[in-house]
């Protein structure tokens, strides 16, 4: 029977960190609202994690409001953009109708 992990995180401090800073790279380049599955197809490290990361690191930037999260109609899935190419296109970020 394999050890359970009692504590501590499967990723290291660092690497948490290159995570967050790969993922607001990657929706700051994109000019439109992106899903879990297309942000981590647009980076070579976030292409090896779990939905399940990426959905706790979008979280924690949409908590800190560098991205903006809404459900899309068309997909019928959460998609995520960030809050300054928001900001670019027009749009007042202080008033997003977001969940």
């Amino acid at each position: 029977m394999p050890a359970r992990r009692t504590s501590g995180s499967k990723y290291s401090k660092e690497f948490n960190n290159e995570i967050i800073l790969r993922t607001i790279d990657v929706l700051h380049h994109s000019l439109v609202p992106m899903t879990i599955s297309e942000i981590c197809s647009n980076d070579m490290v976030l292409n090896g994690l779990t939905s399940q990361k990426m959905s706790k690191v979008l979280g924690e930037l949409v908590k800190m409001g560098i991205a903006a999260k809404a459900k899309s109609k068309k997909l019928n899935r959460m998609v995520y953009i960030s809050t300054e190419v928001l900001a670019e296109q027009g749009y007042d970020i202080n008033n997003l109708n977001v969940i």
